[in-house]
């Protein structure tokens, strides 16, 4: 089977607006509902992942309520175990990772389905001072820098906020990455804060994935109302 995840549990710090991001009109449309749309022809299954504090928003989705505020790789990981405990994962399935805050084209999909060998595949474009700059290494690895930590400032490729990863596979080493990071207390320490962040699995564990240049492609992504004006 194919699952899509769709993300839409942050905190919308910079996002100033009582609805959450995954529920704003982009062009007429609810972005949730559109994202929904273009993932179905792809995946049996979709679920959204919001937070509790924010579920009776989603109660009309197929969704999974998680206690927000411990990061993007700790809300993957309770939406895979969530999802292995429904349906069981065998060792085929495979499933989307994708944030909730942004518009994915139906292009990205194909191109992806297209190009999975058994490795994971991490759609990215090429940026002047990404905000992450994402880079390819030998033996299918990758490295993942952050500006906001001020590991980066040269060009290079930014992920498009959508992965595709065998199921078993992401799941094993997000617990691995959980394992490395969780504290006595069940709180998570890591040189990047008190969250356990999706893309510092790249970082942390020895999975691997390749990087899919995805060329004249505009990264439909926003983290405030202004970039989401922006949006077409």
């Amino acid at each position: 089977m194919k699952f899509g995840i769709i993300l839409s549990a942050g905190n919308q710090t910079r996002f100033k607006s009582a609805t959450p991001k995954a529920l704003v009109n982009v062009n007429g449309k609810i972005l949730l509902e559109e994202n929904i749309l273009r993932m179905s022809k792809y995946c049996d299954h979709i679920f959204t992942i919001c937070s509790s504090q924010n579920e009776h928003f989603f109660e009309k989705y197929n969704h999974i309520a998680i206690s927000s505020g411990k990061g993007s790789g700790d809300a993957v990981l309770k939406a895979l175990l969530e999802i292995k405990q429904k349906y069981g994962f065998s060792s085929n399935d495979t499933c989307f990772i994708l944030w909730g805050d942004c518009l994915i084209e139906d292009l990205i999909y194909k191109k992806v389905v297209e190009n999975y060998k058994k490795v994971g595949i991490v759609p990215c474009v090429f940026e002047e001072k990404p905000y992450v700059q994402i880079f390819q290494k030998q033996d299918n690895k990758i490295d993942v820098l952050f500006s906001k930590f001020g590991e980066n400032a040269s060009s290079g490729f930014h992920d498009l906020s959508i992965f595709y990863f065998n199921c078993e596979e992401i799941l094993k080493y997000l617990l691995d990455f959980q394992n490395k990071i969780i504290g006595m207390d069940g709180n998570y320490v890591h040189k990047h804060g008190n969250e356990m962040e999706f893309l510092d699995v790249f970082n942390e564990t020895d999975i691997k994935a390749q990087i899919l240049e995805i060329k004249n492609y505009q990264d439909m992504s926003f983290n405030t109302i202004e970039q989401l004006k922006n949006i077409k």
